[in-house]
């Protein structure tokens, strides 16, 4: 298996104000993330806290 077939995995996460994140969902294609994500924001920004996205611990 070569570097670039190793299989990425992404977070999507909830970013708190004081820097706590909590994992929401993961996804093994970063668009598709970054889809759900838009998602999110479509129905509305909130104030305190926001949505990303960032590569993933396999275990």
């Amino acid at each position: 298996m070569t570097l670039g077939e190793i299989a990425m995995i992404w977070e999507l996460c909830v970013r708190y104000a004081n820097g706590r994140e909590t994992v929401l969902d993961v996804f093994h294609n970063l668009e598709m993330a970054q889809n759900r994500v838009d998602k999110l924001y479509a129905e509305g920004y909130p104030m305190h806290f926001a949505y990303v996205v960032r590569p993933g611990c396999a275990t």
